[in-house]
């Protein structure tokens, strides 16, 4: 309160400070328009990051050395109300056909009950993994084991290629060497270091462990992709600092293990279909197809594989920008011995076969006959001599 005498005074500060007031709403009216501008473009930065974090961050990639690749793809188990384990395998291999140029040469299909003919199926000799009416996934499959003949034994025999005398050449992998990436897809049940083969029996890690083990002393690989879609699945990884502890080879060499599910996590169905009755397709499968661009033509990573790396395409994809899991578990994943990293191995190494391979078919009498074809080498074969002990054994998220 100022003193009497000073009411002059008093008026100046009040007009000074409704000048003041009235000059800086002039300010804001005419900053109005740049400042709702700043506004937006913080937005837009914010939205910009966003998408940034939600596509892969491309590193630097080894040239692809898939010269020769085959696939072994499982489905192990029967009854109707497994639907979607059927369709799981099916949609792996329609994707390596449709997308990486693999024939069914190249590949041998196991499912352990023929779903598509079940009498519970409403949609005969189809199967729909989006539903029905969409996309049937099932029509142009040569399934070369079903049946009773999906079993422990004949999988591991595939493998190995120690076959019965008289064991068809469309059950054979042929043209196995060094030179060979292999890849493995298992879909089905499973538990803490187990996978189970039509509810009647299993094998174990340290059976698969073995499996591996003669794989790489008979060099019947270069390298490895075990792909394990059940629960706990990553239980059943062979190529773990316990496992190699137990080995007496030691470290097993270029296997890249990826698992739907952490010990004690179980793996989830994505949908299901009212007209089906059951669900129609995993968690796993139905986010790797749908990140790679989706079931029907070819777009996005299906165009270029050689671009991404397998642990941006298989294990960082089923994470969102906020780090959480899509699948309501945790991917688990290994490169333990391999002489590359998971993020510098392009998804193409296992999910494109390479024009040129040497084609074997039935000459009708059971015998094979090779054709030798055109061979396209991208690279010289890897060194397997040095660069085994680097890798570790990592779980996502890292």
């Amino acid at each position: 309160r100022l003193p009497a005498g000073n009411h002059y005074s008093y008026f100046v500060i009040l007009s000074k400070m409704t000048k003041l007031r009235t000059r800086r709403r002039n300010a804001y009216r005419q900053n109005k328009i740049p400042l709702r501008l700043f506004i937006i473009a913080i937005l837009l930065a914010i939205i910009n990051t966003a998408k940034a974090q939600s596509q892969p961050q491309l590193q630097p990639l080894k040239p692809s050395n898939h010269t020769k690749n085959v696939a072994v793809i499982v489905s192990s188990s029967t009854f109707y109300h497994n639907y979607r384990h059927s369709a799981n395998a099916l949609t792996v291999y329609q994707s390596l056909k449709t997308h990486g140029g693999f024939t069914d040469d190249n590949i041998i299909l196991m499912l352990a009950d023929e779903i598509a003919c079940n009498a519970k199926n409403p949609f005969k000799d189809s199967i729909y993994p989006m539903g029905s009416h969409n996309l049937d996934i099932y029509s142009q499959a040569q399934v070369d084991y079903t049946g009773n003949d999906v079993t422990v034994d004949n999988f591991f025999r595939v493998l190995l290629g120690r076959h019965e005398k008289y064991t068809p050449a469309h059950q054979r992998l042929h043209n196995i060497d060094s030179d060979t990436n292999l890849f493995i897809y298992t879909t089905g049940h499973g538990g803490d270091g187990f996978f189970k083969f039509r509810d009647v029996e299993d094998y174990t890690t340290k059976d698969l462990r073995g499996v591996f083990e003669q794989l790489q002393i008979m060099k019947r690989f270069r390298s490895i992709l075990y792909l394990s879609d059940t629960c706990q699945a990553f239980t059943t990884a062979p190529n773990t600092r316990e496992e190699n502890a137990d080995s007496t080879l030691g470290v097993l060499k270029n296997v890249y293990t990826i698992a739907s599910s952490l010990k004690n996590e179980n793996s989830y169905a994505h949908h299901s279909d009212s007209n089906i009755g059951h669900s129609v397709i995993d968690r796993y499968v139905f986010h790797f197809v749908t990140f790679m661009g989706g079931f029907y033509e070819s777009r996005q990573w299906w165009l270029k594989m050689h671009e991404i790396s397998l642990k941006d395409a298989m294990v960082n994809s089923m994470y969102d920008t906020r780090g959480k899991p899509k699948l309501a578990a945790n991917v688990g994943w290994s490169d333990l011995g391999c002489r590359d990293r998971m993020e510098s191995v392009p998804l193409s190494d296992f999910f494109v076969m390479k024009n040129g391979i040497a084609d074997h078919r039935d000459d009708g009498d059971g015998l094979d006959v090779d054709m030798d074809m055109d061979m396209v080498l991208i690279e010289d074969a890897v060194d397997f001599g040095r660069g085994w002990d680097r890798g570790a054994s990592y779980i996502a998220k890292d």
